[in-house]
């Protein structure tokens, strides 16, 4: 993934997986409930958490980009405004 130097901060993965392990919690909590053998359970909360982290990590992908490119942009824009007044 190409990523300007400001944007090279990893915690936004982080948080994306921390938030991926909070929904896949309750998820364990209704397996458990429900009369599943402990590998169903395992096996369920393990795909919970895998849907979650995977679109949630997508999503930050696509706001870095995003954030790259209209900061790009904006720098060419300044830089032109800069030189068309000068």
């Amino acid at each position: 993934m190409n990523r300007c130097k400001d944007c090279r901060a990893l915690w936004p993965f982080g948080f994306a997986l921390a938030l991926a392990a909070l929904v896949s919690f309750p998820a364990w909590a209704t397996f458990n409930l429900m009369a599943l053998s402990a590998t169903a359970q395992l096996a369920g909360t393990a795909l919970v958490f895998a849907v979650a982290a995977t679109g949630l990590i997508l999503y930050v992908r696509w706001c870095i980009r995003r954030n790259c490119s209209l900061r790009r942009a904006l720098s060419r824009q300044r830089g032109h405004l800069v030189t068309v007044t000068r």
